[in-house]
């Protein structure tokens, strides 16, 4: 399908990430295949929306703009998948001590809409708003065991080389069978696939029959893991899901979401 003309402007926002917070025309003429001239012109156009901003005495650095912030804080105030889950996921916290996460996949990535840490633990790899591969990690595994057998299937083949070279599943069928297995436990619990220190156990919370899951996650090093009774963990985690689906299902009929 042929993108928009705003569509391939906003392409130069994919551009950045945590390794690469500022970029120039040349970047965006490279990556995107454009001249300088229609470069320059998309990022007059961003520049003119807030969305980036020119950085003040380079030879034309620009970083993201001002509305990006103002976008994610109109988001986490008023998101009500958001507003719904925070009270639980703090519980979670209080009872666990560990990090809790609430994971959206995307067709590329799997990304925090939001997250509750206890005290003053660092996330690094994981947060709101870290986009993380979709191959590995108990979030998204635990969302994509709930995909149609046709999309599990085009999934595979998009990442077979990855989830081969990370020891899960060997072929297809191998695959189906572990994604099957997700499913009907109702829970993921990876260990140092994301990053070789961490654990994450997640479970799935379903919002819609029509619709992949959001997943809810407890992160925590490895070591600390090693110490912990996962089966309660677990039902903890589906408790708290429950609720949160509950909650949205009242709110729905309602009419207040």
């Amino acid at each position: 399908m042929a993108i928009s003309s705003f569509g391939k402007i906003l392409t130069v926002l994919d551009l950045f990430s945590v390794s690469r917070p500022v970029i120039n025309v040349d970047i965006i003429c490279e990556e995107l295949g454009l001249s300088k001239p229609t470069s320059y012109r998309y990022l007059k156009e961003l520049v003119s929306t807030d969305l980036l901003k020119r950085i003040n005495g380079t030879s034309g650095d620009y970083t993201l703009g001002s509305k990006i912030a103002v976008l994610d804080y109109i988001s986490r105030t008023t998101d009500p998948l958001v507003q719904i889950s925070t009270p639980f996921m703090r519980n979670i916290v209080e009872r666990t001590e560990l990090c809790c996460l609430l994971t959206y996949l995307n067709d590329d990535y799997c990304i925090d809409i939001h997250h509750e840490i206890f005290k003053d633990t660092e996330l690094l790899s994981y947060g709101r708003g870290c986009p993380r591969p979709i191959y590995v990690g108990s979030s998204p595994k635990t969302m994509v065991s709930h995909l149609s057998k046709q999309r599990m299937q085009d999934y595979y083949h998009r990442y077979q080389q990855e989830l081969k070279q990370s020891g899960f599943a060997e072929d297809e069928p191998s695959f189906i069978q572990r994604m099957r297995k997700i499913k009907k436990q109702g829970f993921y619990f990876s260990q140092g696939e994301i990053d070789p220190n961490v654990s994450g156990l997640a479970v799935p919370v379903r919002f819609s029959n029509k619709e992949v899951p959001l997943a809810l996650t407890l992160v925590a090093s490895k070591n600390r893991f090693d110490f912990l009774n996962v089966e309660k963990l677990t039902e903890i985690l589906q408790e708290n899901a429950a609720l949160i689906e509950q909650r949205f299902m009242e709110l729905s009929e309602k009419g207040e979401i």
